[in-house]
């Protein structure tokens, strides 16, 4: 096994080469074509600031190249693995997508078994289609107050494994959109004992191993492969994020290659280079402020009337260990108001964005972005905001929203090649469908291409729409056209 030895992690080799680069003066005849931005759109130059531009390189002579890197590139990555504790790291350019993609397709083969809770985001769906693979589902435990998808047991876990012990990987949220985690720690030893890997869908985790305050690291709790995406938490620029492998027997480089652009972005790979080195110089101090900024928040919502904040004593599960503190879901069902309801006040008068809306809340997130004066101007938009919608007394309603599984009658790697037709969604109750049906964001999908489409999922559609939400995967802009199976 490779043994990884980094001297210096307040280096950020990548990031040094591209800047004594361009300080060299080359004059570029090679892409890409706008040349140090000569030649652009004024504005645009203007705007973004010449550095960005000088630091947009291709695979020069000294620069690497991230197929078969051997010099700043393979540093990099080096330095990310040792930081991580993984054998291999892995820079990503296509968003943690690419990763799971590649991971899936490196461990199943057409065919194959791979067992993945009904709440992964459409991405591990996509990794089963591209490999051909047989997908097995764990149902997660829902929680009906907040509406959203809490976890697994080890329990479901073992109990697929000893069902399916053919299966070639198990496939974990870990956390989920919310900040929630599984019992990763019991999952990852049954599945080690079974001998099958563990995929960590990390995206919104990569900050974890810089507090034990924070849910414990996938790779820490015995995953093969963790995910990341850097750009959600740690600062790097978006769709930049990191594959972590604990195997180096698996073939992950190869489907990486395979998946990952032949021109990558040399500004996202260094700014994973950037933000690696600022998480190994000061990743404890800035997680605790992280940490510091959401308790302080939190505790203020408590005082609020009205509004109500997700933390790990409303959650009254067993399936949920660890719960993301730097995650705010906010609930206003007692100031009359609906998840997306809240979220478009927050978005009409407060200028603030939140990350996501659901019925039941809205979901902020804290990062190293933030400080005290922007978590104070958040805690004062929502006085002023309880200030302006008279409390309601009235019965609290459960959701009835579910993570169905639907009832697959092709794999879906096989629905999505077989011959289809377009009809009205509302009457596609019956029919196979083609398509995803996923509500976005979390990016977890009602349907599957391949499963039957059920009257109940269309009336949640509907519901959904109401509200206020958004709907991906039908090609039909309209949301009214689906893509089923010909008959």
């Amino acid at each position: 096994m490779k043994q990884v030895k980094i001297i210096n992690q307040r280096t950020a080799p990548l990031l040094e080469e591209l800047i004594k680069y361009q300080c060299k003066k080359f004059h570029p005849f090679h892409v890409p074509g706008h040349k140090g931005g000569r030649g652009l759109l004024p504005e645009w130059q203007a705007y973004l600031g010449q550095g960005v531009f000088s630091l947009d390189l291709t695979e020069i002579e000294g620069l690497d190249d991230l197929h078969h890197p051997t010099g700043p590139i393979e540093s990099a990555q080096n330095l990310a693995a040792s930081l991580m504790g993984a054998q291999e790291a892995y820079f990503l350019v296509n968003g943690v997508t690419a990763g799971i993609h590649a991971a899936i397709m490196a461990l199943c083969r057409p065919g194959d078994t791979i067992i993945i809770p009904r709440h992964a985001h459409r991405s591990v769906y996509e990794g089963v289609m591209l490999a051909g693979a047989k997908p097995v589902y764990l149902q997660p435990e829902m929680d009906e107050n907040w509406g959203m998808p809490l976890g697994v047991t080890p329990e479901q876990a073992a109990e697929a494994i000893k069902t399916y012990p053919q299966g070639k990987a198990l496939v974990m949220v870990h956390p989920t959109y919310q900040g929630l985690t599984s019992d990763i720690n019991g999952i990852g030893s049954i599945a080690k004992e079974a001998g099958i890997p563990l995929i960590a869908d990390e995206a919104h985790g990569a900050h974890f191993k810089f507090s034990p305050s924070f849910p414990p690291a996938a790779l820490e709790c015995g995953a093969a492969i963790a995910v990341q995406g850097w750009h959600k938490t740690m600062g790097s620029f978006t769709q930049s994020g990191l594959l972590l492998l604990q195997d180096q027997n698996l073939p992950l480089k190869n489907y990486l290659s395979l998946l990952q652009s032949t021109s990558p972005s040399y500004l996202l790979m260094a700014s994973l280079d950037a933000q690696r080195k600022q998480w190994a110089e000061k990743g404890s101090q800035m997680a605790e402020q992280i940490l510091d900024l959401s308790r302080w928040f939190r505790r203020k919502v408590a005082q609020l009337k009205g509004m109500e904040c997700l933390d790990e004593e409303s959650l009254n599960t067993s399936c949920c260990t660890s719960f993301d503190s730097s995650k705010i879901l906010l609930n206003s069902a007692d100031l009359g108001l609906n998840g997306y309801q809240l979220a478009e006040e927050l978005r009409n008068t407060y200028r603030i964005q939140p990350e996501m809306a659901s019925l039941k809340g809205v979901l902020l997130i804290v990062t190293i972005g933030d400080g005290k004066e922007e978590i104070e101007y958040l805690w004062g938009a929502l006085q002023d905001l309880a200030a302006r919608f008279p409390i309601r007394k009235r019965k609290r309603t459960s959701s009835n929203f579910r993570y169905q599984m639907g009832k697959m009658v092709l794999l879906p790697g096989e629905a999505m090649h077989a011959p289809k037709m377009r009809i009205p969604l509302w009457e596609a109750a019956g029919y196979i469908s083609g398509e995803f049906i996923c509500p976005y964001p979390p990016g977890i999908p009602l349907v599957v291409p391949g499963e039957i489409i059920t009257r109940e999922v269309l009336d949640q559609i509907d519901q959904i729409k109401s509200w206020g939400g958004h709907i991906q995967g039908p090609g039909d802009a309209s949301g009214k056209i689906l893509a089923v199976l010909k008959e």
